[in-house]
């Protein structure tokens, strides 16, 4: 499979460099401590970013057929080694895909999942066997991106069905604010400048896209003149939310200073409320990923829903997914000499399951924080991670109609999205159903929203029962009725809903405890290097979006997955199936391999026990 090129990835390279950063603060403070591992022999000046110990073993250009004498030919016949993936979300079942695919003599898996489903965040819920009679409750788009190449990648090798996904559908798609509708042309269509009584400045309220780029595009442009200079200037405001950095206009206020009005405005008309509280720096590198030279971006969904996907990933595995085991604790018997010495404690189970040899976490990090872990011996800033690293919340309401109203009334034909300040914020038309016709039954992702949206909506959703005719639902035909008043009534909505409904939290999820990771001020920089490390001897790996530098993406997992799998063939000196790896599945462009790469260092520091971290 083809890559993404660090060149472009700015996400990536930002992730690189970071762990970079950790790395040679973390050695030059162990230089004068005893621990329990050989480490680097230090050169005549302190360790830089740009220059950490090399590989030993590696060999640039090694390929699985043919391995240096050195090596010792150690993936000929490697002793019997079990490994436990905790977890059957995507993240879990690429994992075994992979080591399925590498074929190591004497490895086997275990693959055990809390839930009764299998999928994690990919979740569609289907209200009937008819075909086009369901909706995504997890993630149901994909940007034709090079970051996003290990998706689509990963579609290809389960024969996915991807049809066009229209984001955008066009003028028809209603916008409503400030009780008021935009209309084109239109200064000020929802009157909340000053001049009309408001209180967003003039020069504000129809520019936002131009503002937010101002802000964002000095450190967007330094980081591809210079990344190094560009790096400099984007960790100096690190710290700050992209909300501190508009009203202060940069550390040393060079930029405009936005009034609260002027903020609020943007973020009520680029994204969630409150989502302007992540990291700026956060917001800057996300939005390369969407910078296409190319052009406008395509998008797809899987027709059938996404769930197909991960359903394909498990029917091609060779184990089967174990569900209904809860994990209550992860340790490891530093006392044994055996490599298999990892347990697993499922709830319900009167024995721990032992005998890993390493075991891939891929929960999200609420789930992972309910274990017991005392027995790894974490790095204290791992354990910070996992307790505080944020998630962001998301709640999704379908409403299924006896025809597809938006389609046939108010002319919504390609799909899209409206947008609102009322609770339902967003409401998205599907891509899938554009054909069925204009009389047959069709579901409606009627309220998509994130955030405080979410965290407000999800009063309303009862985890235990769908809704029925109740308040969550009344709410939302209300708020259809006012998006569309334009074209069809209240009563008319209501007379086409047939009475089935359903809405998830994310956050009330107990399998899941939140909806994909968003980092907050400081936390990329400051926790990242140790999520994407390993830990307990380098047999612990926390796996999944949040420990990816795309988090919040499928791609995010997947990445991580892929790098997992490589660190713990380091970690068992399985040189000729990592080459393999790289060969069949791809290099991940935050994962630094090769002679002066990253990967054998963070695999040195995860071997560290508790008593040997240090503080940096």
């Amino acid at each position: 499979m083809s890559t993404s090129s660090t060149m472009t990835d700015f996400k990536s390279r930002w992730a690189t460099r970071l762990v970079r950063e950790k790395l040679a603060a973390e050695l030059n403070a162990l230089t004068s401590k005893h621990v329990g591992i050989p480490l680097p022999k230090s050169g005549p000046k302190p360790y830089t970013y740009d220059q950490l110990p090399p590989d030993p073993n590696y060999v640039d250009g090694l390929s699985s057929t043919a391995l240096p004498s050195k090596l010792g030919g150690v993936d000929d016949d490697p002793p019997p080694r079990k490994v436990c993936i905790v977890g059957a979300g995507v993240a879990g079942l690429y994992i075994a895909m992979i080591l399925d695919d590498l074929e190591i003599p004497n490895l086997t898996y275990d693959i055990i999942e809390a839930g009764s489903r299998i999928g994690g965040r990919v979740y569609t819920h289907h209200f009937s066997e008819e075909p086009h009679d369901y909706y995504d409750v997890g993630a149901m788009r994909f940007p034709k991106i090079p970051v996003m190449d290990r998706t689509f990648d990963l579609f290809k090798r389960t024969n996915m069905p991807l049809i066009p996904y229209y984001l955008d559908g066009g003028p028809n798609c209603p916008k409503l604010f400030n009780d008021r509708f935009f209309t084109p042309g239109a200064q000020d269509p929802y009157e909340v400048s000053v001049a009309n009584g408001g209180s967003v400045p003039d020069d504000v309220v129809d520019t936002v896209d131009e503002k937010l780029e101002e802000a964002f595009g000095p450190y967007k442009q330094a980081l591809a003149e210079d990344f190094d200079a560009g790096f400099a200037a984007l960790m100096a405001v690190d710290d700050f939310s992209t909300r501190e950095f508009l009203k202060r206009g940069g550390p040393a206020g060079e930029q405009r200073q936005y009034d609260y009005f002027s903020v609020q405005w943007m973020e009520t008309q680029d994204t969630s409320t409150s989502l302007f509280d992540q990291a700026f720096s956060e917001s800057v590198v996300d939005s390369f990923d969407f910078d296409n030279p190319e052009g406008d971006v395509d998008w797809f969904c899987i027709e059938g829903g996404t769930s197909l996907l991960t359903d394909a990933m498990a029917r091609g595995v060779s184990q089967p997914v174990q569900t209904g085991k809860r994990v209550d604790a992860i340790s490891i018997d530093y006392a044994s000499p055996d490599n298999g010495n990892m347990s697993v404690q499922c709830a319900g189970e009167p024995e721990p399951r032992a005998g890993f040899s390493s075991v891939f976490n891929t929960t999200s990090l609420g789930c992972l924080g309910r274990m017991d872990l005392r027995g790894l011996e974490l790095h204290p800033s791992q354990k910070d991670a996992i307790r505080c690293l944020h998630y962001d919340d998301s709640v999704k309401v379908a409403l299924k109609f006896s025809y597809p109203w938006w389609i046939v009334d108010c002319d919504i034909t390609q799909g899209g999205v409206s947008t609102t300040d009322l609770p339902l914020r967003t409401c998205v038309y599907p891509s899938y159903n554009l054909a069925d016709g204009p009389d047959k039954p069709a579901v409606l992702l009627a309220s998509y929203t994130w955030a405080q949206d979410a965290r407000r909506l999800s009063s309303l959703v009862d985890p235990q029962q769908p809704p029925s005719e109740d308040e969550l639902v009344d709410l939302v035909l209300r708020n259809l009725a006012r998006v569309h008043a334009q074209n069809i009534t209240y009563e008319r909505i209501k007379s086409a809903y047939l009475g089935v409904s359903h809405a998830y939290s994310w956050t009330q999820d107990p399998t899941t405890a939140g909806a994909f990771a968003l980092f907050g001020p400081g936390q990329f920089r400051n926790l990242y290097p140790y999520l994407s490390r390993p830990a307990a001897d380098g047999k612990f790996h926390v796996v999944g979006e949040a420990a990816s530098a795309h988090h919040a993406w499928v791609v995010g997992a997947l990445d991580s997955a892929c790098a997992a799998v490589y660190r713990f063939l380091v970690r068992f000196g399985l040189w000729g199936h990592a080459a393999r790896l790289q060969e069949r599945w791809g290099g991940v462009a935050e994962m630094e391999t090769g002679t002066h790469g990253t990967v054998h260092l963070q695999v040195l520091l995860g071997r560290l026990r508790g008593g040997e971290h240090v503080k940096v």
